[in-house]
């Protein structure tokens, strides 16, 4: 006779609701044996026994195995391992985990940001010799998490410790600093250290604030606050790279440090030390993966942020492995879910200009390697398609840099089952669209070229309609509305041409059959001159 199953702990946390579940699970089978199960799953018994134990939370591929031998919904299961997974890790959990997944670095962990050491360096130094200090890059560089676990954390630790502060803009920005500066001059003690003002985002004075003017006067009260002289406080402030331009000629933006990619090295010392710390290891197929996998990608650090913690919570002991990276989903799958919520918390119009959007930046066709960027002014240029970047790039599904757009990772066009379904549709469609945006941005580059304008047939294929949701951009538009123009214009002079060949044609058989009646009277009446 089979052993009878241990009788679960008493309680009614995560980890014993989700043994519960699996044996209830079980018992809707037909409650088999272990060993039946072990055979069904391709499983050991002892390991399928263990995960309903409710003393520790199986592997993600133990799940699977158990509930797919017991005919449950898989799928569902390890959304449900996922969140138990979560819960083992979050503010009641034992264990504080390496790597801070979606969420930035904070102050508080700089025992584990490693990687941005030159950096932080610089921008310390900066802020030394100069009171003002500017830190840019693309979206999802890790800004936020330089400013929080590098330079802030360093001064907070320093004795005496200045006063420090952080904001970013906001919608009303000339309150935001306001209030701040105010703060600082109270917190400040007499013959202390300068405070910190700390701004964050500044790219909100953009995108959030509706006035230009606001924003300048923002600027400049942040200009006079860091001045020599009368200077109430020292400056730190991070601006994406794409809203540069908006503040072009401002002498607070003159000289920012920019956030290079990181390099093999840098991203070695940023998944393993951190685990050292949290006295674990990385197996080294699961470093040459990781490292590889972000070699090239824009929007690479926060999606292997995510997946190194999913990895750390599925551990075997103290150990990362490539197997279990595998078994979370990896970047892969990491991506899929932040994509996927992104795209449905957008009402129904955001979601078409979503869809146009991506739909531009992946490759028909392709292995999904490194993304292609295109120019933002490719783009429609509206608040509805403005909002829509705004929000895919603050979920790091792409990343906006300097005047082009791209997706955060390679792997989105075929990790993201709804952008592979898009891109699987109608492939040669999308790269005849993606040659009239090209040919769009080349006309109007070059002056409006004429000779850059398609005709005849390639304009008749490109101005044929499309799908009700495939919407051209303006300078699309505007292009095949040339292309339109400069062909009617040729087929009427062609029409004139013709028209003119024709009245010459009848005025030289005019011509012709005047001078044959003329050489007919002249032939008749010649015998009668001579007479």
């Amino acid at each position: 006779m089979p052993r009878r199953e241990r009788p679960l702990d008493e309680g009614d946390a995560p980890l014993l609701r989700f043994a519960a579940d699996l044996r209830l699970l079980r018992q809707r089978a037909g409650s088999p044996t272990y060993r039946q199960l072990a055979l069904r799953a391709h499983s050991s018994a002892a390991s399928l026994s263990v995960a309903a134990g409710g003393r520790k939370l199986p592997t993600l591929a133990v799940t699977s195995a158990y509930v797919r031998a017991c005919g449950g919904d898989v799928k569902e299961w390890e959304a449900r391992w996922h969140t138990v997974a979560a819960s083992l890790t979050g503010p009641g959990g034992s264990h504080h985990p390496p790597y801070p997944g979606a969420a930035p670095y904070q102050v508080t962990d700089s025992g584990r940001y490693f990687g941005r050491e030159r950096l932080v360096e610089e921008v310390c130094g900066r802020l030394r010799a100069e009171r003002v200090a500017v830190v840019t890059g693309p979206s999802g560089c890790g800004k936020t998490s330089l400013l929080n676990a590098g330079p802030l954390a360093r001064l907070r630790a320093a004795d005496p410790a200045p006063a420090v502060l952080s904001c970013t803009p906001g919608p009303q920005p000339g309150r935001t600093l306001t209030r701040c500066l105010a703060h600082l001059a109270r917190e400040r003690p007499p013959g202390g250290p300068r405070p910190l003002l700390v701004v964050d985002q500044l790219e909100q004075l953009r995108t959030h604030c509706p006035h230009p003017a606001e924003a300048r006067r923002f600027l400049d009260a942040l200009w006079q606050a860091a001045r020599p002289g009368t200077a109430p406080c020292r400056l730190l402030l991070a601006v994406r790279s794409d809203a540069l331009p908006y503040f072009t000629g401002h002498p607070l933006l003159a000289q920012p440090l920019t956030m290079a990619p990181m390099t093999p090295e840098e991203l070695h010392r940023a998944i393993v030390e951190p685990a050292a710390r949290a006295d674990c290891t990385v197996e080294d197929r699961l470093l040459a993966v990781l490292i590889a996998g972000a070699a090239g990608q824009p929007g690479a650090l926060p999606l292997l942020s995510r997946a190194l913690l999913a990895t750390w919570r599925a551990r075997t002991g103290t150990l990362l492995t490539l197997a279990r990276f595998r078994e979370t989903g990896g970047i892969e799958r990491t991506l899929a879910e932040a994509a996927e919520s992104a795209f449905t918390a957008l009402p129904g119009a955001g979601r078409e200009r979503a869809r146009q959007v991506l739909l531009r930046l992946v490759d028909p066709g392709g292995p999904g390697g490194v993304p292609r960027p295109v120019p933002r002014g490719t783009l429609d240029d509206d608040p509805g398609t403005a909002a829509v970047l705004e929000h895919l790039a603050a979920a790091r599904v792409l990343t906006l840099d300097g005047d082009r757009v791209a997706l955060a990772h390679g792997a989105a066009q075929h990790a993201w089952p709804r952008l592979a379904r898009w891109t699987a549709e109608d492939p040669e469609g999308l790269r005849r669209r993606q040659a009239l945006t090209e040919a769009a941005a080349a006309w109007r580059a070059a002056g409006r070229d004429p000779a850059l304008l398609y005709r005849g047939r390639r304009l008749a294929e490109a101005r044929r309609p499309g799908p009700p949701d495939d919407r051209l951009t303006a300078a699309e538009r505007d292009f095949l509305a040339a292309g339109a123009r400069a062909q009617s214009a040729r087929r009427r002079r062609e029409a004139d041409r013709r028209a003119r060949l024709r009245g010459q044609r009848r005025l030289i058989a005019l011509l012709a059959t005047l001078v044959t009646t003329l050489a007919l009277v002249v032939a008749a009446t010649a015998p009668l001159a001579v007479r």
